[in-house]
């Protein structure tokens, strides 16, 4: 009788740990995903950036040339 609790024990701690484990994994995998579709807002915020700057220097130099 105490041989099957140990036993029994032992696989429902066994399964305890394989679940935490891929619970952890999972949420590597979420947060490596969420961090890389926000790079991916960041990219084209700054691309946009920059692409404004550039039309705002050209329209600067421009309007200095006519006046």
């Amino acid at each position: 009788m105490n041989s099957e609790w140990a036993f029994i024990i032992a696989v429902a701690l066994g399964v305890a740990v394989v679940l935490v484990i891929l619970i952890f994994v999972a949420i590597i995998v979420y947060l490596r995903w969420r961090i890389s579709d926000n790079n991916v807002h960041l990219e084209r915020f700054i691309t946009e950036n920059m692409e404004l700057r550039e039309k705002i220097k050209k329209f600067i130099i421009s309007s200095t040339k006519n006046t």
